[in-house]
């Protein structure tokens, strides 16, 4: 059977407002940050402003392309970088006044020093991540080619610009220190600042603290030598070169990189929330192939809540009718959970009968063997239609048959029942015609109890049918001597969704043929056609018996005893001798 395979980012073909590409790029990203860090630190999209790290997330921009994520995965792990070792609270220029009471740096210097000291911290985290992370360089080497080390910083660092000791001039200098165009000799006391970062120095650094007392060596360094700026009276204001222009952005970029201010393009709230519950650990996106040339993104999620879940519980009724219902079902079923026993006697080997060692000069046949029949562990999916066609008499039928096997399960020994629901779904910028099957996991009675049930209250329908796709993608245990396995579909039978990969024949054709799959693999196979006075004509029994042959029930599914009899069949008739 097709399990389908991981979804493929295309970024020649990108979409930045696709929700399932930006997920996919949120949860790589993430499983980056986790590997280099060792911590779970959220990796989120930037909804508005200048996206800081702010010591707990790591924000990314969504504009991502073949030639950008490399640069996005560099920035996130420098980012993340700060969330692990940077002592953000120390740093803190609102509530610590560390530089003014420990340092004396005076206040109109203080966002100057808070530079410095936010270049230096780059380079101690850096450094500990080449160090220690060797396999996330060529990561870095992107990011900061991109930021630092390209032709205007290096046309610049060599031509006679910047060398008038000014803050501008000292953080350009200082910034592309490591550059190899650097000129040591183009501002007083470079040199003396080069030889408080050398390598060795970086390497000593422990902490943030280590950082901030080296920042500020530099400031002691270079405050004799600057020269104020004097500021240009109404008028006097000279239009900048092209040149000078680009020189001044790239230091502004710069300064901005070092102080965590990068301009990132947002996302809409909405999507945000979107693109979280994509991205979450329990929800997986699979592009499944149809077949040799076609092939459609599925979505595999524990999270049934974002795609099913309804704020009114329009089904109580229902499920109360289900758990009086598999009271009765329970009754009917409750032979499971006795075990026969056999004794036989008089045999000439087995265990000991004591009540015969009387005879034992006399008799030889003094021992006996006991065997016992048990029934096989039993597992049994069900998976339930919830497209639209659902509605009605038919969803409620489906909910109270659901939870009255569910319910029996609960309180048979050897029997597990697992419920899956299967639907479309529209990402946020799609058309109707791009819907994406969904299968999601509700139910489980190996971890959950009679209690968990009640969610079934909430139920909602959402979207179509692509029922063979979701079918195959059930993750059922392997059928063996001591387990047998079995599939339940309820649905109406009209597998089709609004995608021309998977509609009206092929969406008949494909499920006939998963179905066939289960069956050769061992698995047993039972369905339960749902239906309702809107339903006119044959065509959906027609396709229902196409796909599922003779394993079609087509019965009144509010009746117990109908129920119980095609569930007794699967559970009474597969016992297995014990000793």
């Amino acid at each position: 059977m097709n399990k389908g395979a991981a979804y493929w980012m295309d970024l020649r073909h990108f979409n930045d407002e696709d929700p399932i590409f930006l997920a996919q790029v949120q949860r790589g990203i993430t499983n980056f940050v986790k590997i280099l860090t060792g911590k779970d630190i959220p990796v989120e999209y930037a909804t508005s402003g200048d996206s800081m790290t702010d010591g707990e997330k790591v924000y990314i921009a969504s504009n991502i392309k073949e030639d950008t994520i490399d640069y996005t995965v560099g920035l996130a792990l420098h980012e993340a970088s700060h969330v692990l070792l940077t002592d953000f609270k120390f740093l803190n220029k609102e509530e610590g006044t560390i530089l003014k009471r420990v340092y004396n740096v005076p206040e109109e210097d203080k966002d100057n020093v808070f530079t410095l000291v936010n270049f230096v911290e780059d380079k101690r985290i850096d450094h500990f991540v080449y160090k220690t992370a060797p396999g996330y360089q060529y990561y870095y080497e992107k990011l900061y080619s991109k930021s630092f080390y390209n032709t205007i910083v290096d046309e610049n660092l060599q031509n006679n610009v910047f060398i008038t000791p000014s803050w501008d001039a000292y953080f350009f200098r200082i910034i592309n220190i490591f550059n190899r165009n650097s000129d040591l000799d183009a501002l007083p006391g470079l040199k003396e600042v080069r030889n408080l970062i050398t390598y060795d120095a970086i390497d000593s650094m422990e902490s943030t603290r280590d950082a901030v007392e080296i920042a500020v060596k530099i400031y002691n360094i270079i405050k004799p030598y600057i020269q104020e700026e004097e500021e240009e009276e109404e008028g006097e204001n000279q239009q900048l070169t092209n040149q000078e222009y680009k020189t001044r952005d790239q230091v502004d970029k710069q300064k901005n990189f070092i102080n965590s201010q990068y301009r990132k393009k947002r996302v809409h709230k909405k999507v945000k929330e979107e693109i979280q519950k994509l991205a979450n650990s329990e929800t997986s996106i699979t592009d499944y192939k149809i077949n040799g040339y076609n092939s459609i993104t599925t979505l595999i999620t524990k999270q049934w809540q974002d795609y099913f879940y309804s704020p009114k519980d329009n089904h109580s009724e229902e499920v109360q009718k289900g758990i009086s219902m598999g009271k009765r079902l329970l009754k009917q079923l409750k032979v499971r959970n006795t075990t026969k026993q056999d004794i036989f006697n008089n045999l000439k080997k087995g265990k000991l009968d004591i009540k015969k060692i009387y005879s034992a000069p006399y008799n030889e046949n003094v021992f006996y063997r006991t065997e016992k029949e048990d029934f096989k562990y039993t597992f049994l999916h069900i998976s339930l239609d919830l497209s639209g066609s659902m509605r009605g008499d038919k969803i409620k039928k489906t909910i109270q048959t659901t939870i009255a096997i569910a319910y029996a399960a609960c309180n048979l020994k050897n029997f597990d029942v697992e419920i899956s629901l299967r639907g479309t779904y529209t990402p946020s910028g799609s058309s109707r015609t791009d819907e994406k099957p969904i299968l999601a996991y509700i139910f489980n009675s190996k971890t959950h109890s009679v209690k968990e049930l009640n969610k079934f209250k909430n139920l909602q329908l959402s979207g179509m049918t692509p029922e063979g796709i979701c079918l195959d993608l059930i993750d059922l245990p392997t059928p063996n001597y001591f387990t047998e396995v079995y599939l339940l579909n309820i649905s109406d039978g009209l597998p089709n969704i609004n995608n021309i990969k998977y509609n009206f024949g092929t969406a008949i054709n494909h499920t006939k043929k998963v179905i066939d799959s289960y069956k050769k693999g061992g698995v047993g196979i039972l369905s339960y056609f749902i239906h309702d006075t809107w339903d006119k004509g044959q065509k959906g029994e027609d396709s229902f018996k196409k796909m599922y042959g003779k394993n079609a029930q087509f019965i009144d599914v509010e009746n117990t005893f109908q129920v119980s009899k095609t569930i007794n069949n699967l559970l009474l008739n597969n016992t297995i001798k014990v000793f």
